[in-house]
C-alpha cells in the first residue's frame, strides 16, 4: 500500500514537472523577464539564452540579453546583442535608441550618433530621443547640433528642452513657410498686385535694398513661370572668369572683362549669387562702389527668399530651391566645404559637408521643383 502511494506521487510529480519545465523560447523569455525584473541579471541571461536555443531568430531575446548586459553592466555584450536584434528585426526604433545609449556610455560618440539617427528615422517623433542625441554632440563639443536637436525636441514637446530655451529667453519654434507656387503664381500674373512681376524684377535688377521677404519670394520662386526658366541652365563663359580671378594682380581691363563675362552669365542665370559675388570682387577693384552695393542687395534678396522655407540642416527643414546650382551658392556663400552628394526619395538633395569649424555635417534641399522642370515634357 505505501509503495502504490509512493509511485502515484512519483507519477503525478513527474507529470507536473514535464507541464511546467519551459518549452517554447516565448516560455524562456518570460523566466528571463522575472529574474530582470528582480535584478537577477546572470539569471536572466540564462533564460533568454535558452530561448535563443530555441529559437535563434527570437529577437525578443536578443533585445532583452542587450538590456541585461547593459545593466551588468557589460557594453560589449550588450552591444553584441542589441545589433544582432538589430540584424533579426531593423525597424523597432527602440533598438537603435538602446544601442546608441550604450556607446555614449562608453564615450564612443561617434557611433551613438550614427545609431540614434536611425532610431529617428524610424521614429522621428521621439522628444526624449531627440535631446539625447543632442546632448550626445554637446558631449562631443559639437554645440551646433546640440543646439540643434535640443531646439527640435522642445518642438516635439521634450519639457527639458522647452525649460532650457525659457531660462535664455530664446524661441524653439521656427517660421518657415514653404513656397505655395499657386497663389505666387496668382499674385505675380495681377498687374493691380505689388507683386505683379514686371514690377518685382525690375526693382531686383536695380538691387532695390526695399525688397521685403515676401517681395524676395515672389522674385525667386515666381521665376518658374517665366518662359526662361530652365532648372538646367548654366552659363558657358565663366572658365575666362575665373582665369582672370585666379591672376595675382589683373589689369583694369581685365576686371571690365569679368564684369562683361558675368553680365552674360547672369542674363542666363540671374540669381547666381557666385557670379554677383565675383562681379563684386571686380566693381571693388574698379571701385565701383554703387554697382557693387546692388549686387549686395541682390545676393540678400536670394538669401532672403531661401532661407524663408527653411534652414537646411535637417529634412523637415529644407531649404527650397529652383535649381541644384543654388545649392552650391548657399554653401560658398557660407564658405562651407562641399562632399558628397546624394538626391534622396521624395525630391531631397542632400550635400555632407567637408569639415569646418562649425561642426556642420549636412544640408538639405527641397529640389522637386527643379525635378518637376526637368522632366517637363
Amino acid at each position: 500500500m505505501n509503495v502504490t502511494r509512493v509511485f502515484l506521487f512519483t507519477v503525478v510529480l513527474f507529470t507536473t514537472t514535464i507541464h511546467i519545465f519551459p518549452q517554447t523560447a516565448e516560455e524562456w523569455k518570460k523566466l528571463g523577464n522575472v529574474e530582470l525584473d528582480s535584478a537577477n541579471l546572470n539569471k536572466a541571461i540564462e533564460y533568454y539564452q535558452k530561448a535563443i536555443e530555441v529559437d535563434s531568430n527570437y529577437f525578443d531575446a536578443y533585445f532583452n540579453l542587450g538590456i541585461a548586459f547593459t545593466h551588468l553592466p557589460d557594453f560589449e555584450k550588450a552591444i553584441k546583442y542589441f545589433s544582432k536584434a538589430v540584424t533579426k528585426n531593423d525597424t523597432v526604433a527602440g533598438t537603435y535608441f538602446m544601442l546608441g545609449n550604450v556607446y555614449a556610455q562608453k564615450l564612443d560618440f561617434d557611433n551613438a550618433i550614427k545609431v540614434l539617427k536611425q532610431g529617428l528615422l524610424i521614429k522621428p517623433d521621439s522628444p526624449q530621443e531627440t535631446y539625447y542625441l543632442g546632448s550626445i554632440y554637446n558631449e562631443k563639443g559639437n554645440y551646433f547640433y546640440a543646439n540643434l536637436y535640443a531646439k527640435k525636441a522642445a518642438q516635439l514637446g521634450d519639457s527639458i528642452a522647452q525649460q532650457m530655451f525659457i531660462d535664455n529667453n530664446l524661441s524653439w519654434e521656427d517660421s518657415f513657410e514653404k513656397p505655395n507656387y499657386d497663389q505666387i503664381q496668382a499674385n505675380i500674373g495681377n498687374k493691380q498686385s505689388n507683386f505683379y512681376y514686371q514690377k518685382l524684377w525690375d526693382r531686383y535688377l536695380r538691387g532695390d535694398s526695399t525688397l521685403t521677404v515676401d517681395e524676395a519670394r515672389h522674385i525667386y520662386y515666381g521665376y518658374v513661370f517665366n518662359k526662361d526658366y530652365s532648372s538646367l541652365s548654366s552659363a558657358k563663359n565663366t572658365k575666362e572668369v575665373y582665369a582672370i580671378l585666379n591672376k595675382e594682380e589683373p589689369s583694369q581691363k581685365e576686371w571690365e572683362e569679368v564684369i562683361s563675362l558675368l553680365n552674360t552669365a547672369l542674363q542666363v542665370e540671374p540669381f547666381s549669387c557666385r557670379y554677383l559675388y565675383y562681379q563684386n570682387i571686380a566693381y571693388n577693384a574698379l571701385k565701383n562702389d554703387k554697382d557693387a552695393a546692388k549686387n549686395h542687395h541682390k545676393i540678400q534678396c536670394v538669401l532672403n527668399a531661401l532661407t524663408s522655407t527653411g534652414d537646411a540642416f535637417t529634412k523637415e527643414t529644407a531649404i527650397h530651391v529652383i535649381a541644384v546650382p543654388t545649392e552650391y551658392d548657399y554653401l560658398f556663400l557660407l564658405n562651407l566645404p562641399r562632399g558628397d552628394q546624394a538626391l534622396v526619395n521624395g525630391g531631397f538633395d542632400v550635400l555632407y559637408i567637408g569639415e569646418n569649424q562649425e561642426g556642420i555635417e549636412e544640408m538639405w534641399f527641397d529640389v522637386n521643383q527643379s525635378l518637376n522642370n526637368m522632366f517637363k515634357k
